[in-house]
C-alpha cells in the first residue's frame, strides 16, 4: 500500500467515525489529528466526493503568476519601449486592453532577466540581430584598448564632438562642441543652442583662433549630420570649410563610440567636474554666463589640472603642449 492510499484511508476512517454519530474532538484524538485538518477533508469530500480526498497535484505555476498570453505581451512592448521601467511599462498597457499593475510587470522582467536597463537593451539588439552576442560590444571595446591614436604634436589630430548639456529655463536647450588635442590633452569646449552644421562651422573657426597658431591638421569626428552627411558625400557645409582650409576629416567607427575616446572622456570629466557641480550652486539665465564659468573651468582644466592619461602622465595638458612646440 502506497503512502497516499493510506493517507486517504485515514480520511475515509474520519468521515466514517463523523456520520456514526462521533464527536470531532473524539475522532481528532483517535486518529491523532487536528480539527483543521478533519475539516479541511471534510469540506473536500462535500464538494468533489470520494475524488476530493486524494491529494491535489500542485501547478508549477503559481496561482498569482501572469497568464503566458500576457506575458507575451508585456515582452511585445519591453521590445517596442525597453528604456522603459515597469511602472512606465504597466501605464502604457491599459490603452492595449491589458490591465496589469507594476509589480506584475516587474515579475514578467525578472523571469525573463530583463529587470535591469542595459539588460533590456541588449536583449532588444540581439533580437534585431545586430550582434549575436552580448559579448561582442566589450569585444570590440577590449580591441580598442589595445590601439592608440597616433598623434606625435599639436594639431597633428584635433577630436571633436557634440555634448548635450541639458535644458535652461528661458533659453532651451544647451549643446557644448568639444574640440581635444590627441598629442597633448589640451582642451576647448564652445557652447551652443543648437546642432547643425552652422554650429560646427562656427566652432570651427573658434578652434582656429583659440589654438595659440598651432595649424590643424586633421580633425575626428563621428558621423552626426552636423558634421558629413549619411551617404558619404562631401557636399556639406563642414566638409566644405575643412576642404578650404585644408584640413583632413576623419570619421569614427559607426556605433563605437570609444573611438573618439579622448573627446569623449573629455565630456565626462567635464560634466562630472563642473557641470553637475555648478549647476548645484548657481542659477544660469543664458548661455554667455555659462560660458565664462566654462571657460575659466578649461583653464584650470588646460594649466593647472594634473592629469593621469599616457600621454601627459600628471602634468597639465598646457605643459606638454608647450614642451612640444619648444622642441619643434
Amino acid at each position: 500500500m502506497t503512502d497516499q492510499q493510506q493517507a486517504i484511508r485515514l480520511r475515509q476512517q474520519a468521515l466514517k467515525l463523523f456520520e456514526s454519530g462521533r464527536s470531532i474532538t473524539e475522532i481528532c484524538a483517535t486518529l491523532g489529528r487536528s480539527r483543521t485538518w478533519f475539516y479541511k477533508w471534510l469540506k473536500r469530500h462535500r464538494k468533489l466526493g470520494p475524488p476530493g480526498l486524494k491529494n491535489q497535484e500542485r501547478f508549477s505555476c503559481p496561482a498569482n503568476r501572469t497568464p503566458l498570453d500576457l506575458e507575451g505581451q508585456v515582452l511585445a512592448m519591453i521590445e517596442v519601449f525597453p528604456s522603459y521601467g515597469p511602472a512606465r511599462i504597466a501605464l502604457e498597457l491599459p490603452p492595449r486592453g491589458i490591465t496589469l499593475g507594476h509589480t506584475a510587470v516587474h515579475g514578467v522582467m525578472k523571469r525573463y532577466n530583463l529587470n535591469h536597463r542595459k539588460d533590456r537593451l541588449e536583449w532588444v539588439r540581439r533580437l534585431h540581430g545586430e550582434v549575436v552576442k552580448p559579448s561582442d560590444l566589450e569585444t570590440a571595446r577590449q580591441k580598442a584598448k589595445k590601439r592608440h591614436i597616433q598623434a606625435e604634436k599639436p594639431g597633428e589630430l584635433v577630436c571633436l564632438d557634440l555634448f548635450y548639456v541639458g535644458c535652461l529655463k528661458g533659453v532651451g536647450r544647451i549643446y557644448q562642441m568639444t574640440a581635444c588635442d590627441a598629442a597633448t590633452s589640451f582642451a576647448w569646449a564652445k557652447l551652443y543652442t543648437d546642432k547643425s552644421a552652422e554650429t560646427a562651422c562656427d566652432f570651427l573657426e573658434h578652434l582656429q583662433q583659440v589654438s595659440h597658431g598651432v595649424r590643424i591638421q586633421a580633425l575626428l569626428t563621428d558621423n552626426g549630420k552636423e558634421f558629413t552627411t549619411h551617404w558619404g558625400s562631401k557636399d556639406h557645409r563642414f566638409e566644405r570649410a575643412l576642404a578650404d582650409r585644408g584640413i583632413q576629416h576623419r570619421y569614427t567607427q559607426v556605433r563605437h563610440p570609444w573611438t573618439n575616446g579622448f573627446a569623449e572622456r573629455l565630456n565626462r570629466t567635464i560634466l562630472e567636474e563642473f557641470y553637475q557641480v555648478a549647476l548645484r550652486k548657481k542659477i544660469y539665465r543664458s548661455t554667455k554666463e555659462l560660458q565664462l564659468d566654462l571657460n575659466q573651468f578649461l583653464a584650470f582644466y588646460n594649466f593647472n589640472r594634473p592629469h593621469q592619461g599616457y600621454r601627459v602622465k600628471g602634468r597639465c595638458p598646457a605643459d606638454l603642449f608647450c614642451q612640444i612646440l619648444r622642441a619643434a
